[in-house]
């Protein structure tokens, strides 16, 4: 059987469930508390029980795992309290002012990663999507904007990340609209009662609720795909790289074909098991949603 198949088959069986997943995903936003800054949501989304990540395992996960016995979902978050800073290089502010005098910000408030493993864990292929957080539809910082609707490239602004980044450069090369960056980079609206994605550019305005987003996350429809034997090349698989380098130094795991994402996936361990589902890495990187499908059939 071919990894096409096998990831059709994946779909077939999860798309049996599509409007429980979407209502599911939707409810577990709709139980954190949206009085909260933006970093604070997502923390209580992806670490408190009840809410987020714990309610779509014991909802999601274990509706899609009861119904058949060849494929097994799980889903995990990973929570970074420093995230990264970038910088915007002088000639993209040059088409495009921002509004901080540095035309520093940010690179996300939120990673998206879907992951899909055989029997042994070994990575077949990993989806993913960065997010940055707004409270509300207007978007006042031009900086961040134009980061994700025009730049071509950015830098890191601190040495100490970039130095430990497995390409050792602070330069990167965003995806171009040809090469999936709406799907790459995205506005997560933390709306009370409606959190909804919004694709970028901002002015293409085309939104949908996150329920949907996710949905189509584990069904391979939307993301940009990771790939670890591109992290040296300084475009989008070194982003992704960079922040589960972050997030993995702190994870005891065995490297096989996708060293970093092997160390986050062997973590959170026995997929059926959802006693551990969270970490706390206490450094810098980006905050992770993770759903990891494993093909228990094949190696």
């Amino acid at each position: 059987m071919t990894n096409h198949h096998q990831i059709s088959d994946a779909i077939e069986e999860i798309a049996k469930h599509k409007n429980q997943i979407i209502k599911s995903v939707n409810d577990a936003w709709l139980l954190c508390d949206f009085s909260l800054s933006e970093p604070e949501i997502i923390k209580s989304f992806v670490m408190e029980k009840g809410k987020g990540i714990d309610f779509l395992n014991k909802n999601v996960a274990t509706l899609i795992n009861g119904a058949q016995s060849r494929f097994v979902i799980k889903f995990g978050g990973v929570f970074a309290h420093q995230r990264p800073y970038i910088k915007r290089t002088s000639r993209n502010c040059l088409k495009k002012k921002g509004t901080n005098s540095t035309e520093t910000c940010e690179l996300a408030d939120l990673l998206c990663l879907h992951v899909f493993v055989d029997s042994e864990k070994n990575v077949i292929t990993s989806q993913a999507s960065f997010f940055q957080a707004k409270k509300s539809e207007a978007i006042d910082n031009q900086t961040q904007r134009w980061f994700y609707d025009l730049d071509n490239e950015f830098s890191y602004k601190a040495s100490a990340f970039w130095e430990r980044t497995s390409a050792g450069n602070a330069s990167r090369a965003m995806p171009s609209w040809g090469e999936h960056r709406s799907s790459a980079f995205q506005y997560l609206l933390l709306l009370s009662g409606n959190p909804t994605v919004r694709l970028s550019p901002w002015n293409v305005e085309h939104k949908h609720k996150f329920g949907f987003f996710l949905y189509k996350l584990i069904t391979f429809s939307t993301g940009k795909t990771y790939d670890y034997k591109d992290r040296l090349a300084g475009g989008w698989s070194s982003i992704v790289n960079d922040v589960l380098q972050m997030g993995s130094r702190t994870m005891k795991g065995k490297p096989r074909n996708s060293p970093g994402l092997d160390e986050v996936i062997d973590y959170f361990n026995d997929f059926r098991d959802h006693d551990k589902q969270v970490m706390d890495v206490n450094g810098p990187g980006v905050t992770m949603l993770l759903s990891i499908v494993q093909d228990t059939d094949r190696q």
